[in-house]
């Protein structure tokens, strides 16, 4: 049985809750309600449809050449006297590269300067002689016409004439043919000088001072290439030979610049296949000016065959795949509306849109995995 007294003490301590509950409830200090909370709008990325040129890439790999090169040998053989270049000089068209020895063609020369000199002298001895047996001729001739002289010595001079005349055709054609002669001397003393036969580099040097070098066998002295703008062989499948055309651009990486794209062109297109591969035969064009690009580099190639001109172009990640539609969000008055598109032809960077979207219209490109249709969106422009 509960006592009295525990009671009693339950009742004041209700009375006394009570109290406390009511004095609070008429305070006129009034609990705050809480501080709204600010929506924060989606962030995406967009930029402009724009009108461009697009094509799709046949990618392949090649070798980087020289757009031409040489293997320089002597035009006459002889001692190698002088070197003037060596491994990686850059030479200009014309500039020496060797000098064999001249000790003896610069003797050949001189006698065969010495012998045209002797020849022309004696030719002017022979015009002489000829000249006063003319006169001589004449003057006996009018003695026979008047029966002076007998037809006997007559003759006589007319002989001499006659072959003084073909005495001075037998020195002239001596003259020519020293002449000949010192031409020859001259052209293989001019021999001994080798020169670059045009500008380049020299990338191999095959032969040292005082070395007999011969034309027959031939001995080459040195490889000499030209890089200003160089060129690689590639092979395609036959698929390609419709499409490839010359002039189609070129864009080449290699491993030594990973982060640069070379440009380059369809220069030549072999239009035999190779019936064992199925492939044919393309060089391209690089310019180099840099020299930048050197023989030998390992080149992966993109060319670009079918050209859209004029195409709208929207980056290839705007484009959304769904139910095996494309779509797209253009932002309207701040809001990402859904818009289906009908592309066309890709290089993974950029596609080409044929219906659906206008120039100038702006796209999403990042922030818009997801989304709803109709979203209220935060815009940044590229």
């Amino acid at each position: 049985m509960v006592s009295k007294r525990f009671i009693v003490i339950l009742i004041v301590i209700w009375l006394t809750l009570l109290i406390c509950g009511c004095e609070g409830y008429n305070s006129e200090e009034k609990i705050a309600p809480p501080a709204s909370t600010l929506i924060e709008l989606p962030k995406v990325k967009v930029t402009m449809v724009k009108k461009g040129d697009i094509s799709i890439p046949i990618e392949t790999t090649g070798t980087i050449f020289p757009e031409y090169e040489s293997k320089i040998g002597p035009k006459i053989s002889g001692t190698i006297e002088l070197v003037h270049v060596d491994e990686g000089d850059a030479v200009l068209k014309g500039q020496p590269l060797v000098q064999l020895d001249q000790k003896n063609l610069l003797i050949a020369v001189r006698q065969g300067r010495a012998a045209v000199r002797m020849a022309e002298a004696q030719l002017k001895e022979a015009r002489v002689k000829v000249e006063n047996l003319k006169k001589e001729r004449e003057r006996l001739s009018n003695l026979l016409k008047k029966n002076v002289i007998s037809q006997q010595k007559y003759d006589d001079i007319d002989t001499a004439y006659s072959m003084a005349v073909t005495g001075m055709e037998v020195i002239r054609a001596q003259i020519a043919r020293s002449k000949e002669s010192l031409a020859m001397a001259e052209q293989q003393f001019s021999d001994t000088v080798i020169n670059a036969p045009f500008s380049g580099l020299i990338v191999k040097r095959f032969i040292n001072e005082g070395e007999f070098v011969s034309t027959m066998p031939p001995n080459p002295l040195f490889l000499i290439m030209n890089i200003d703008s160089v060129k690689s062989e590639i092979h395609l499948p036959e698929v390609h030979i419709a499409n490839i055309e010359i002039g189609n651009p070129v864009d080449i990486t290699v491993d030594a610049y990973p982060d640069m794209i070379f440009e380059g062109m369809v220069s030549t297109i072999n239009p035999m296949v190779d019936p064992l591969s199925r492939t044919f035969t393309v060089k391209v064009q690089i310019p180099n000016n840099d020299h930048r690009l050197t023989p030998g580099m390992f080149a992966r190639v993109k060319i670009y065959p079918a050209i859209h001109k004029e195409a709208l172009i929207v980056p290839f990640k705007s484009v959304l795949k769904r139910d095996g539609s494309s779509f797209v969000f253009v932002i309207e008055d701040g809001t990402a509306r859904l818009r289906e598109v009908k592309t066309g032809i890709n290089n993974e960077r950029e596609i080409e849109v044929i219906q659906g979207l206008e120039e100038g219209v702006e796209v999403i490109i990042e922030g818009h995995y997801g989304m709803p249709d109709n979203t209220k969106v935060s815009v940044e422009r590229e």
